[in-house]
């Protein structure tokens, strides 16, 4: 029940967070607006590249762990 109760409130956070992140973009003049967005969609970008580096150092990471367990599979028993 603990973790269901700890992912409501994150997920209950969270949704401040973009609510109120909103209502900053709903009340600013244009250029501020503008500006803001894009500094969001540059954040997003850099986000999803991180993300796609972490995930090919994890994806390489499992191949060589493959590959170092093959090489002990096929070494004769002791």
């Amino acid at each position: 029940m603990k973790n269901v109760d700890s992912k409501f409130l994150l997920g209950l956070l969270i949704g401040a967070a973009v609510g109120t992140a909103i209502g900053v973009l709903a009340a600013t003049d244009k250029e501020k607006k503008e500006q803001w967005l894009d500094d969001l969609n540059d954040l997003a970008s850099k986000g999803v590249t991180k993300g796609k580096e972490l995930c090919s150092a994890a994806i390489s990471k499992v191949k060589g762990c493959k590959e170092k367990d093959a090489e002990i599979a096929e070494q004769p028993a002791e």
